[in-house]
This record gives C-alpha cells, structure tokens and sequence, in this order.
C-alpha cells in the first residue's frame, strides 16, 4: 500500500473504499463548522491539546464527508448508534474514524460496514491481564511469544467491532491469526468481511474491516489535507 497526496475531486463508485491518514497537529483549529454539540464535548477536555486534536479530527471529518457530498460542514448532522459510532441517516455514504495522540485515521465507502482503528506501539502494562481477559487462547499464545504483536492484533479486532457496531464484550468471540478472520461473533456471520493491516510506521498499528459482497474492493490511501 501507498500513501498518496489528496486527489481534488472525491468520487466513490460502489466498489471504492478511502482510507485517510492525518496528523492532527497540522490541521488548523476548524471550530467554527462543529456543532454546538461537539464544542461542548471540546470544552469539557482538560488538557488544551487533547481539545485542539478534537477539534482537528472532527473538524476534518465534517470538511471530508462535505466533500464527497458536495454539501457545507456544518449541514452536516451526525447521528449515534448505541456504542457511539456516528453515521449519516439518509445517505450512501458510510464511514469510521479513529485516532490515536497526534494520528487519526478516517475509512469512506458506499453502502456497505465499515471499521477503523489505529493505536500507538507502546509498552502495555498489565499485558498478562488484558490477554487473558479479551483474547482467545491461540491468539493469547500468539502474543505471549510476541508482545509487540499485541497492537496489530488489538487494532484488527477493534476495527471489526466498529464495522459490526458492537462492544468489546464480542473481543472473545472474534479470532485473529495475523490479521485473517477465523471466528467472527455469530450475529456477523451472514456477511463476508475483509480485514487488512494498515503500514503506517514503526509507532502505531492500524488495521481496517470492510463488509465485503461479491464486489472485487477498491482501496485508496490518501494523506489528509484541508
């Protein structure tokens, strides 16, 4: 996979599926097209850079999606399932976001489920404890030989539960093998999905999950850029 610069013009055909990657830090603040909702949600931040980097990321988001829709940000209105995953009522466009300190990750398609997550790479404390408690024994065995696996396991197992809209009491009842699908929960059997790992750098782990028909899948990676 390649990073390539924003195209200026953002079709998607049924097939297509965007993946954006963007660095918070470098987004100037863009409150001014949020909604009275999420400046409040920015404003019950502690921390000065964690409310700069919502704003950036949602700020971006809203820019993004206008884009494909050929609308103004702030018409935009978002709506929430019942784990938080925002959506568009009405509208083709399908799409998950993510974000990790100063990286976020944004996923666009047409009509169909969509996942993302990314993490930074960084010591885990407790590692015993969260292997036992969210994965299977295999995958548990696969990670104890290899620590550093753990975020590209985490972050394919977590980009499943966004695309499924589901929580993290299903962790156990996905299993990963170095990011193939094996056992998905039994609610998400009826749709064939496509889990791939996202190259970012040596820092963070991506991994995005994309519900799959009999369409070959189309994937662009784009830096993002307002």
């Amino acid at each position: 996979m390649k990073w390539q610069n924003s195209p200026k013009d953002l079709t998607l055909s049924e097939s297509d599926v965007h993946v954006w990657l963007v660095n918070l830090d470098a987004i100037a603040l863009l409150s001014e097209i949020l909604s009275a909702d999420e400046r409040s949600r920015a404003d019950r931040f502690k921390f000065d850079q964690h409310r700069q980097r919502f704003i950036a990321g949602r700020g971006f988001l809203r820019s993004l999606l206008a884009r494909y829709l050929h609308t103004d940000p702030e018409c935009l209105e978002f709506h929430y399932g019942s784990y938080g995953k925002p959506f568009l009522k009405e509208s083709a466009i399908q799409f998950n976001l993510a974000h990790s300190q100063h990286l976020a990750l944004y996923a666009v398609t047409r009509d169909r489920a969509i996942g993302i997550d990314i993490e930074q790479v960084r010591v885990v404390e407790q590692l015993e404890g969260l292997v036992q408690r969210f994965f299977l024994p295999s995958e548990a065995r696969t990670i104890q030989a290899q620590p550093d696996l753990f975020f590209q396991y985490w972050t394919c197992k977590e980009a499943f539960l966004k695309a499924t809209g589901t929580g993290l009491s299903k962790l156990k009842d996905l299993e990963i093998d170095r990011a193939c699908l094996k056992t998905i929960p039994v609610e998400a059997r009826s749709q064939n999905w496509k889990l791939q790992e996202l190259s970012i750098n040596d820092q963070f782990a991506g991994a995005i999950v994309i519900e799959q028909d009999c369409l070959e899948l189309n994937l662009s990676y784009f830096l993002g850029q307002i």
